[in-house]
């Protein structure tokens, strides 16, 4: 397998020129073997009655049965030392490989520099990327380190509030949002906070499970506190306020900076998970930026370390990034592989993996055009790591909730009971996506859908219906959605404001509180939604998509019939700039999936009370 190679041109001009001693670090990933029997163990992991049902391995166990051999590993390390390079550790899969600059480029044919890595520091790019020396391809090696551009952004959108918003949230006193965090919980009939655990007999809140979040930002913590003392929490509980439990700094990290939209983002990922499962242990793994290299490194610490249950990224970018077209006719899939052994060795572990569906509609990639900065426009696609039939990945909706009474209550009812959503997008302006320096014309503003031009259809999407108007063989995106929002900047037309129909949520960031839309809102609610359902039934989930996808399938049978059964909300009209859903036709779409959860039914637990209205004991 080569290495990274990319026709896409820097994001920004090069700050300075690598030193030749200086020393260099990069992963190098090896093939699993005996993938059919990995793959019918993750299948065997999900299906009740099986000896291998929940059955989780550990990171060793996974080594000795997929990983590398003995032989492979000291074959690769030889023809390292062999080039000047050292192995300095070893993973399940993979090698941390240490060496001079020079060393590096010698061995790869490239020139390494330093390149912005659009979060305000720098990162480390190969100039023409990278192509491996032989014995190390015939290995089937795949190095994703020095990519000449960040193929990554993260999803997430302000939008201004008034100042009578920040007073008193619109969705209090009128039809849509924007929400709270206990807004949702009341919509989507989260359980009571007073609600027991099953097994267990203690609240249920998502405590004592783990719940990772990656981006490339810190976070304050007084933006966390600000949210819940905003919604009176410990005056209604009497506890102190839920916190960020740890930080894992990946490669040194990145900062916060009000400026920096990662830090927008991580702040938003960490409220809504702390809001939605407020017992839940969340730990914060930030990255330098949101390159391949230092992603994957992320996701290498997690699967390796085994602590994490949940792990939630509100980030994506164009499947076709990397494929040949994009790349001067080299392939580069092997990239996505890459990312999805890892989400594999993750859910081997019991590991849950979600992650937003991206915010362009049906239109999720540039043409390839914008790589040469030439007039380009929006084309199929959708963004990874959402596509991997590995991870469940959550589009969504704009949320309706009851209207307020009239005459209005005193005190005010802050009620937020589900009436109705809808996925309509907007078109947009032209602009730059991942900026290249180039803007791209016919986007469209809406939750991230269709279809995988390279992981083939997993065998859980043939339960659903509307893959006979969709005909496709390959993975479909998103599995389901929750509030995602609407209204951005850079509408060319919209009814935004004037119809009721555009919503958004409220976090804290930098010291004040913004609006925030996108799929960047649904991801990390939903993950919080996991981290309840890892309480619930008293172990790790691991691959959520086939209990998604059999849920849906009973409640096609049954929800008509019986409450219980109807897991999602799904009579959702919506287009996003491509497809349109018509729930007069199909149940599954490319906004919201199979539909948006009913949280109590979702987690078997119909017969629990339910979370009442926000600022009270039963919805804190």
């Amino acid at each position: 397998m080569l290495g990274l190679a990319s026709a896409m041109p820097a994001q920004a001009a090069v700050t300075e020129q690598v030193q030749a001693s200086q020393q260099v670090g990069f992963e190098l990933f090896l093939p699993l073997r005996n993938v059919a029997q990995l793959d019918q163990l993750l299948e065997a992991q999900q299906t009740s009655g099986t000896a291998e049902y929940q059955q989780w391995l550990t990171p060793q166990q996974f080594h000795e049965r997929f990983g590398p051999t003995d032989a492979q590993v000291a074959r690769v390390t030889a023809s390292l030392a062999a080039a000047g390079l050292t192995v300095t550790a070893t993973h399940t899969r993979s090698l941390h490989i240490e060496g001079s600059a020079a060393t590096v480029q010698k061995l790869f044919g490239t020139r390494l520099v330093y390149k912005a890595n659009g979060v305000g520091g720098k990162r480390l790019a190969a100039e023409g990327g990278v192509v491996l020396p032989a014995a190390l391809a015939q290995e089937g090696a795949v190095v994703a380190h020095f990519s000449p551009s960040v193929h990554l952004r993260s999803h997430a959108r302000s939008i201004a509030l008034g100042a009578k918003d920040l007073e008193t949230p619109a969705n209090r006193y009128a039809a849509s949002g924007p929400y709270w965090y206990n807004d949702l919980k009341q919509a989507y009939d989260y359980p009571s906070f007073q609600a027991k655990a099953p097994l267990t007999g203690k609240q249920l809140n998502g405590q004592g499970v783990n719940v990772g979040i990656v981006m490339a930002s810190d976070v304050l913590d007084s933006d966390i506190k600000a949210v819940f003392d905003h919604e009176h929490w410990t005056t209604t509980t009497g506890t102190p306020d839920p916190v960020l439990a740890g930080r894992v700094a990946i490669n040194g990290g990145a900062p916060f900076s009000t400026s920096n939209g990662a830090s927008f983002e991580a702040s938003l990922d960490v409220q809504q998970v702390l809001g939605g499962a407020t017992g839940s242990s969340v730990t914060l793994f930030n990255t330098p930026d949101l390159s391949d290299e230092q992603i994957l490194d992320a996701y290498l610490t997690i699967v390796e370390a085994n602590k994490m249950d949940v792990v939630s990224s509100s980030f994506g970018g164009c499947e076709l990034f990397y494929t040949a077209a994009y790349n001067n006719g080299v392939d580069q899939i092997g990239v996505l592989d890459v990312y999805d052994e890892l989400f594999k060795q993750g859910n081997a572990q019991g590991i849950t993996f979600v992650a937003s569906s991206g915010d362009s509609g049906g239109l999720g990639c540039p043409d390839v055009n914008y790589l040469s900065g030439l007039p380009s426009k929006f084309v199929a696609g959708v963004e990874q790591p959402a596509s991997s039939p590995h991870v469940t990945a959550v589009g969504g909706t704009n949320l309706i909730t009851t209207a307020p009474p009239s005459p209005q209550t005193n005190p005010p009812t802050l009620t937020s009971k589900y009436v109705a959503e809808n996925a309509f997008g907007d078109p947009e302006l032209p602009y730059d996506p991942y900026g290249l320096g180039s803007n791209v014309s016919g986007g469209y503003w809406g939750a991230g859908g269709g279809i995988s031009v390279h992981f083939a259809r997993p065998l859980y999407q043939s339960l659903v219906r509307g893959f006979e108007e969709v005909r496709s063989r390959m993975r479909t995106v998103p599995d389901l959605g929750m509030q995602v929002g609407g209204c951005p900047a850079g509408i060319v037309a919209s009814t935004c404001g004037a119809d009721g129909t555009r919503s958004a949520v409220v976090i804290s960031f930098g010291g004040s509180f913004d609006g925030v839309i996108g799929t960047s809102v649904a991801a990390p609610e939903f993950a919080g939604v996991v981290a309840l359902g890892v309480q619930r039934f008293g172990h790790r989930l691991g691959n959520l998509n086939t209990y998604i996808y059999n849920t849906a399938f009973v409640q096609h049978y049954l929800g008509k019939s019986s409450a219980p059964f109807r897991f999602y909300h799904q009579n959702i009209p919506g287009f996003d700039g491509l497809y349109n859903a018509d729930p007069t036709k199909q149940a599954y779409n490319f906004m919201t999936g199979n539909g948006t959860p009913d949280v109590r039914n979702f987690l078997a637990l119909p017969n629990v009370a339910p979370a009442g209205d926000p600022q009270t004991i039963s919805n804190p």
